[in-house]
């Protein structure tokens, strides 16, 4: 028996062991309460359904102002069958002045 020779690689998670992470990468995302991620991700098309790997979204997030939201698809796999859902990993303040 023993383990697999695909089961050996499970747990690796590709280059970015090789790469430090970015201070700062989520930019304000740790300071927006939970409720307004969620509801940024309700706005997003369904995950399964669309081509595109990367999407943003802005939306009013209570006490920290109006935000830009980065979410990237992502794939949850469980032996034959796949599922597709939002993932945010950035967020960003939008200033009134400079809109996108």
């Amino acid at each position: 028996m023993g383990n697999s020779h695909r089961a050996s690689k499970c747990h690796l998670r590709g280059d970015s062991l090789n790469e430090p992470p970015v201070l700062g990468a989520n930019g304000i995302l740790a300071r927006i309460p939970g409720q307004y991620v969620s509801a940024a991700l309700g706005l997003l098309p369904p995950a399964a359904s669309t081509l595109a790997r990367h999407q943003e979204i802005e939306m009013d997030a209570g006490p920290a102002g109006r935000v830009r939201f980065f979410a990237e698809k992502m794939r949850a796999r469980h032996h034959r069958h796949s599922h597709y859902f939002w993932s945010v990993y950035r967020a960003e303040p939008v200033s009134v002045e400079n809109p996108l």
